[in-house]
């Protein structure tokens, strides 16, 4: 379930990254284009205490019109279908493996709760995994790998360790 949470949320990540990045360059078309229209606000308004005449002889309609066709908002592109559908189907996963993590701690709980056999846990035989207490009657799962001596009866694909009675 650990792998599997860290899987969906790198994945979450990509897709989070892939909308910031698109987020970003939107905003920052937008700010260009508002700059361009400020601009052009303060052109017009410059404009317009001017004579009539003087405003006629001196202004080009061509060029006005230029600027405000590439003043004009960009209409923001839709997210592609196929983002949609992958940023739904990790938020569903996630809420799965949430649901399903709960309630592993939930059942792990209750059993804390049934009485448990005294062991003795035999270190040469922990998974680099685990972390024994030092009367080596409980154990832990770790954060990574310890460094442990390598012996031939270690377990090293699996969090496990052999124990006996008493």
């Amino acid at each position: 379930l650990r792998e599997q949470e860290s899987v969906l949320l790198a994945q979450l990540d990509r897709a989070h990254g892939e909308l910031t990045k698109e987020r970003r360059e939107y905003i920052s078309s937008v700010s260009e284009r508002k700059s361009l229209l400020d601009t052009l606000i303060a052109e017009i308004q410059k404009k317009r205490d001017q004579p009539v005449v003087e405003f006629l002889m001196s202004s080009s309609p061509c060029c006005f019109l230029h600027s405000c066709e590439a003043a004009k908002a960009p209409i923001p592109e839709p997210v592609s279908p196929e983002l949609q559908r992958t940023v739904k189907s990790l938020s569903e996963i996630s809420q799965l493996v949430v649901g399903a993590v709960a309630k592993f701690k939930g059942k792990a709980k209750k059993q804390r709760a049934i009485p448990c056999l005294k062991v003795t846990l035999d270190p040469e035989t922990a998974s680099p995994y685990l972390i024994l207490s030092k009367d080596r009657k409980t154990v832990q799962l770790g954060d990574g790998e310890e460094n442990l001596p390598d012996t031939p009866k270690r377990f090293t694909g699996s969090p496990s360790v052999l124990g006996c009675q008493g």
